[in-house]
């Protein structure tokens, strides 16, 4: 039953492109995206789907805010690869 929506495509707000049920379902360390239930409520039913294929807890890590804003997240990642390219060079 988890895989059941797997192939069903939808336009993702975060990404600005096209991107299958499966994407959606497995972003979030293998846990749903923090906006299924936004994009996906008109198509299948969502919290059904949630209810019956995941825990109360992860649910809810899968739905909690982000710890980090996206700047800050950005900014991490871009001072990790600098120092990646300076251990290289």
């Amino acid at each position: 039953m988890l895989k059941e929506n797997d192939e069903l495509i939808i336009r993702c707000p975060q990404l600005g492109g096209e991107v299958p049920f499966r994407y959606c379902r497995t972003i979030n360390e293998d846990l749903p995206c923090r906006r299924i239930i936004i994009c996906w409520e008109f198509r299948i039913e969502i919290s059904k789907y949630l209810s019956e294929n995941y825990s109360i807890d992860q649910i809810q890590r899968a739905l909690a805010p982000p710890t980090k804003s996206r700047l800050e997240t950005i900014l991490e990642l871009a001072e990790k690869a600098k120092k990646i390219k300076e251990e290289e060079g």
